[in-house]
């Protein structure tokens, strides 16, 4: 976190990021480039918590503070990237536009993106911006981040525990409406009738259309009433079990006994938490010596005059 010194807000009058009239006060300065309220306001706007759950007023100061340094950081990556002669070209951008658009109609993502407070332009510029920050990461962070098999092997033998996998079974169930039907539809059942043909034409749960497939789950996943399936051999019956949903008939199709998985199984997995923790320091760090570096100017009485 930056150092929120008070700057006197006349003396920055007229500046401007790139060579644009500023018409909001500007609240911070890196590197001369201008953080104004306005972009501070927006970014806070995006966070700020749904009405009714204001948060005390320290846990506000210190909400502000973290956003203001977030841009602060976004910005002096911008200019590292800028110095770096990193750029983002026509196809890039239109690439990452075309796959956030999805099938919206354009009228209809302008009116989405009006009600977020941006303008196409402004969101142009946004995901531009956060494409140079990605090619910047990667040169300087993420292409330099190797992890060796040892690594890997070191963290599974150290955080063994992690990797148990409990019971779990794969179950389907029917649920009716009255104990007089559930009595019914379990008779034909013991005399031989397909669960899945009967879950899909009697059941009244959203599963019916898999045939009351549950799919895999553990003891506490579901409401307790489905532990009783964890008491049944694979291809069992329950007894008609009672909830606040309904009267239910359950089948365990497969059981997984508890176990831990193997080094193969979570190597993939492992990697990517060291790669990710690694890339984290480093990124850290990076920004510290970015910071150390730069001259950043922030008005606090500005920053915190609002709240």
């Amino acid at each position: 976190m930056i150092s929120l010194s008070t700057v006197c807000v006349s003396s920055w009058e007229g500046c401007t990021r790139e060579g644009q009239t500023q018409k909001s006060p500007v609240l911070a300065l890196v590197n001369g480039d201008t953080i104004t309220v306005e972009e501070f306001s927006a970014a806070l706007k995006t966070l700020s918590p749904e009405e009714g759950s204001e948060p005390r007023p320290a846990e506000a100061r210190s909400l502000r503070e973290e956003i203001l340094n977030q841009l602060i950081e976004k910005r002096l990556l911008l200019q590292e990237a800028k110095r770096q002669g990193i750029q983002v070209t026509k196809e890039e951008l239109e690439s990452v536009i075309e796959q956030m658009r999805g099938d919206y109609p354009e009228k209809e993502f302008n009116e989405l993106l009006k009600s977020s407070g941006l303008t196409p332009e402004r969101w142009k510029q946004e995901i531009t911006e956060n494409l140079l920050v990605d090619k910047l990461m990667d040169i300087m962070i993420s292409s330099r981040v190797k992890i060796l098999d040892e690594e890997v092997k070191t963290y599974y033998e150290k955080h063994h525990a992690e990797f148990e996998k409990k019971e779990e079974v794969r179950a389907r169930q029917i649920v009716v409406g009255t104990e007089a039907e559930a009595k019914s539809i379990h008779e034909q059942l013991i005399n031989g009738a397909d669960f899945v043909e009967l879950a899909t034409e009697k059941s009244i749960s959203p599963d019916k259309a898999n045939g009351g497939d549950l799919g895999y789950f553990t003891k506490g996943q579901m409401p307790e009433e489905f532990d009783i399936v964890f008491t049944l051999k694979v291809n069992a019956l329950s007894p008609i079990v009672k909830s606040p949903y309904g009267y239910h008939i359950f089948k365990v199709e497969e059981r997984h006994v508890p176990r831990f998985q193997s080094l193969a199984e979570v190597r993939e997995m492992i990697h990517q938490h060291l790669v990710s923790e690694k890339e984290d320091q480093i990124r850290s760090g990076w920004l510290k010596e970015l910071k150390s570096k730069a001259n950043i100017q922030v008005n606090s009485n500005l920053l915190h005059q609002t709240e």
